[in-house]
C-alpha cells in the first residue's frame, strides 16, 4: 500500500490545563495504534493562543476504514475516559483521504522517520 493511500484521522484537542494528564492521554492513544495498523503521522502545536485554537492537533493514519473503526471502538480507548475527563476540555475528530498542506500558523512536528 502506498503511503498516500492511508486514511488520516485528525484529533483536535483542547486541554483542561492539566499538562501531564494531557500528554498521558495522547500517549495512551498512540499506544493503541499498533493494534489497528495505525501510525502517528504528526503532531501540530498551534502558534496562536486564541481560545478557539486547539492545544494540539494530532494526525493518525490507517490503511482502511475497518482499522479506523476498530481504533475508535477499541475498549482500551474507552477505558481512558477518566484520564480524558481530567485532560481534555473539548475534542474534535475528523477523517479524510487527502493530506492537508501544513498550516502556516502552526508548528508542525513530524513523528515519522523518512524512509
Amino acid at each position: 500500500m502506498a503511503e498516500d493511500d492511508r486514511i488520516e484521522l485528525t484529533y483536535r484537542l483542547w486541554s483542561t490545563g492539566a499538562d501531564e494528564s494531557f500528554e498521558e492521554y495522547i500517549d495512551h492513544l498512540r499506544s493503541l495504534l499498533p493494534r489497528h495498523r495505525g501510525l502517528m503521522e504528526r503532531r501540530v502545536r498551534p502558534v496562536d493562543d486564541a481560545p478557539t485554537t486547539p492545544d494540539a492537533l494530532v494526525v493518525f493514519s490507517f490503511p482502511d476504514v475497518p482499522s479506523i473503526d476498530g481504533f475508535l471502538r477499541d475498549p482500551l480507548r474507552g477505558d481512558a475516559e477518566d484520564l480524558a475527563a481530567r485532560a481534555i476540555l473539548r475534542s474534535m475528530i475528523t477523517d479524510g483521504r487527502h493530506r492537508a498542506t501544513n498550516d502556516t500558523d502552526a508548528d508542525v512536528v513530524s513523528l515519522r522517520e523518512p524512509e
